[in-house]
């Protein structure tokens, strides 16, 4: 049975008993009230709206994961957090430490210079992350979808992912935990959590540490570049530290300070070649594809440049090239080599340092009128070098080629490195004898990057030298805003029962600079900044139907700043200037929801539903055109503009449990995400757009947690497992045009895990843990590289991976 029927059963099964609630956030149980029947119903703490409220009142679609569902489900970091979320693609672009959030359709391109349509947040600043950080010692990750602006921190066109860490308590706690997986896998964590003074001065510390051996074979044979030693790719060292500190000087007055450290080493994970274009191949829609990887890789080369036994010097000069050419790579990679299997001479390492320091402040100026300030920095160092087309050879790779092969040192590879200050000041009421709630507040955030990519191009030496562009460039981007959102309740001000109106707006001003360095192949070439403000807005009806039913209709509009993209050229010629800027990015959407929390018969039951349209205009896109001035200098990096897509879809978050020893669950959405205006035209060249890249038409889970009836005196015994499943998608937005063949397939992967807590009593736990247990084949994103140098490579998905864990908790 295909998934796509799978999921119709499941969410057609769902929709006719009327389950409910959110697998994840069943688990996220922060608190219980009491019903007007004297019975408790589950009450689930979230902070979407800034302030602490059930999530089945909250008029917008949002996933909720606690610290104990994050646990239970082995999430361990963003890479995790997919096969949790429907309807989040959580996308691998050039490596397995370059992540990419995409929800609605909403996403960032490799190499465009975009802002990430959905922002991650840590204690409720944004966090410019360099690679992948890791979850620990959380209160919750929660994953807002849609147009956001109106209520905290940046605007942004696809949503944002909130991640908070656990605060201090006012009693002493800890928890060891040592774990051991496949692929020699260790996890180490722990926390402490102790009250220094009375509970006016709690502080709390945590750590985790995470290694592991790579699951990618590299099974090249020749000398690689850096003289690195790659044959088992994808390996994880990261060690991670966070301290938090809170204060209480005074009633109504907190001040909480997180200082999070992360370090990290290891390789990536590589890539597959996934597809080439063929010289004479067109577009579906006619377009004459590039074809350097075909035209210049294999024993054509010596017709194709009219120089007789030119292949046969390159071979002798790179024993590690496969004689048999492009063609010859693709066949063997999909028939010869395993799935976990890649062929490349390129190095491979990753080295990464992140820094966050966030401070908390509110004051209780009244018991209605609440005073808060939120700082934040964050500092990321990321260095990578990886193979980026999947073969043997080197069409393209981002480390520094002008260095000896058998120079090591890892700072030959891209660095990226960023710095973000920000601070948001709000006010938060709650007038009118609780009619109205608002907030209003002010924002201000300096991002600087600096980013050092060497570029290598095409090595057939001795007969072709390899070409070369080290771009070496620095961006500044300075943000303000100013907002106010607010929620009027009719029932009290105007005898409207049960009825609720919000509305926002906020306005926000952002400027973008950029300034090559002098080792730029760009400089001293210079780009006007780019400035841009405009208004975001929001508008909601909410109406409380009956105790447990909530149906709520919104409509929001946001945007994505316009910028510059440093690895485009800026000027081209005395009268093609300024080819490196884009403009800003618009979204608007229309939401309709129901929520239900309650009973159906005796068994507590969830259900979250909601369907949405959503239209985007001047869609922020990379291309690679053809160099308009000198076409045999073949293809440039530019962002351009496609003027409009259009996304609809449903999405269902379900659950019952039938009996206190059984809970189940599912999940589904359904995303109908087109282009309807398709054609940008970069330098007068039409280029058609579509499908929409990172989005899946269907995505679905469904879990089953099972607590086996045992003695208290033993402790409790829990087994869970769960399912995740989608159909496939595509990893470019050019498809029907310049890059063709870049259709990833849909897969199911199953997780499965077992706990037992309090084992005689005692504070110990023992578990074990399966992710991907039947070794499930798929990919999890690509590189589109098909338009600039005619083939595409795939990102592969975690093999099956188990592991077994002790815990001690006091």
């Amino acid at each position: 049975m295909r998934f796509k029927e799978v999921t119709a059963m499941l969410v057609g099964g769902a929709s006719l008993f009327g389950l409910a609630v959110s697998a994840q956030a069943q688990d996220m149980k922060s608190a219980q009230a009491t019903a007007a029947n004297g019975e408790e119903a589950d009450v689930i703490i979230v902070t979407a709206r800034r302030r602490t409220e059930d999530i089945a009142n909250v008029p917008t679609t949002i996933t909720a994961l606690g610290g104990e569902a994050l646990r239970e489900r082995s999430i361990q970091s963003q890479a995790d957090l997919q096969l949790a979320v429907p309807g989040l693609t959580v996308r691998e672009t050039q490596s397995n430490n370059n992540l990419n959030y995409a929800i609605r359709g909403q996403t960032v391109d490799a190499f465009s210079g975009s802002s990430t349509a959905v922002v991650p947040y840590l204690n409720e600043v944004p966090f410019v992350a360099g690679g992948v950080a890791s979850f620990f010692d959380l209160q919750s990750v929660q994953v807002l979808k849609g147009p956001q602006g109106t209520l905290f921190g940046r605007n942004t066109t696809g949503g944002a992912v909130l991640s908070t860490t656990a605060k201090p308590v006012d009693h002493v706690e800890g928890m060891v935990k040592l774990g051991y997986g496949n692929y020699d896998a260790i996890d180490v964590e722990g926390v402490g959590n102790v009250p220094l003074v009375g509970d006016s001065v709690l502080l709390r510390a945590a750590f985790k540490i995470t290694r592991r051996d790579g699951y990618i074979r590299n099974v090249y044979t020749g000398p690689v570049y850096g003289g690195s030693d790659t044959r088992k790719l994808g390996e994880v060292d990261r060690q991670a530290f966070r301290v938090s500190l809170l204060l209480k000087p005074g009633e109504g007055i907190e001040n909480l300070t997180m200082v999070q450290y992360e370090r990290s080493r290891g390789n990536n994970a590589g890539s597959r070649i996934y597809s080439f274009n063929r010289c004479g191949d067109r577009g579906a829609d006619g377009t004459v594809l590039n074809c350097t990887a075909h035209l210049l890789f294999g024993p054509q080369l010596d017709a194709n440049i009219g120089v007789p036994g030119a292949w046969a010097a390159v071979l002798a000069a790179h024993p590690g090239y496969d004689p048999s050419g492009i063609q010859g790579v693709l066949d063997r990679q999909q028939k010869q080599l395993g799935f976990w299997d890649v062929n490349s001479g390129a190095p491979s390492f990753h080295s990464g340092k992140d820094l966050a320091v966030v401070n908390n402040t509110t004051a209780a100026l009244s018991d209605d009128i609440t005073l808060k300030n939120t700082f934040g920095y964050s500092y990321s160092r990321a260095i990578d070098a990886t193979e980026q087309t999947g073969t043997p050879y080197l069409i393209i790779s981002n480390y520094d080629l002008n260095k000896p092969i058998d120079f090591k040192p890892r700072s030959l590879g891209n660095q990226v490195t960023n710095k973000s200050i920000s601070d948001e000041l709000q006010l938060q009421a709650n007038l009118l004898d609780g009619g109205l709630e608002y907030i209003l507040g002010a924002y201000h955030q300096q991002i600087h990057r600096h980013e050092i990519y060497p570029v290598g191009f095409v090595d057939l030496a001795p007969i072709i030298p390899s070409a070369s562009l080290f771009e070496n460039f620095k961006t500044q981007d300075r943000t303000d805003a100013i907002f106010t959102h607010g929620t009027f309740d009719l029932g009290r001000l105007a005898g409207l029962t049960g009825l609720s109106f919000s509305a926002g707006i906020r306005y926000a001003w952002e400027k973008i600079s950029l300034q090559h360095l002098p080792t730029s192949a760009f400089f001293p070439l210079t780009t006007p900044d780019a400035k841009f403000d405009r208004a975001s807005w929001n508008l909601g009806l909410e109406y409380q139907a009956a105790r447990d039913v909530l149906l709520y209709a919104t409509t929001r509009e946001s945007w994505r700043a316009g910028g510059i993209n440093g690895g485009a050229p800026p000027a081209l010629s005395a009268t093609l200037i300024n080819t490196d800027k884009f403009g800003a990015e618009l979204a608007r959407d229309y939401e309709a929801g129901l929520k239900y929390n309650g009973r159906l018969g005796a068994s507590r039951a969830h259900l979250y539903l909601s369907a949405y349209t959503m239209q985007v205009k001047n869609v922020q896109r990379a291309l690679f055109p053809t160099n308009p001035i000198d076409p045999s200098q073949g293809a440039i990096a530019v962002t351009v503009n496609v003027p409009e897509a259009r996304i609809k879809g449903v999405e269902l978050d379900s659950g019952i449990q039938p009996s206190n020893w059984l809970n189940l669950g599912i999940a589904g959405a359904y995303t109908n995400a087109r282009y309807t205006k398709n054609v940008a035209t970069p330098f007068g060249v039409p280029t058609r757009f579509g499908p929409v890249a990172d989005t899946p038409r269907w995505t679905g889970s469904a879990y089953a947690v099972i607590t086996v009836p045992v003695s208290d005196r033993l402790g409790e015994v829990k087994l869970r497992g769960d399912i995740y499943g989608q159909t496939g998608f595509y990893f470019s937005n050019t498809e029907v045009s310049v890059t063709p063949q870049t259709r990833l397939p849909g897969y199911v992967v199953s997780n499965f895990r077992a706990d037992w807590n309090r084992i005689g009593g005692s504070a110990l736990a023992i578990g074990a843990w399966v992710r991907n247990a039947f070794n499930k084949k798929y990919y999890v994103g690509g590189l589109p590289l098909g338009g600039s140098l005619g083939v595409n490579s795939g990102s592969v998905g975690r093999p099956r991976m188990y592991g077994m864990e002790l815990s001690y908790r006091y």
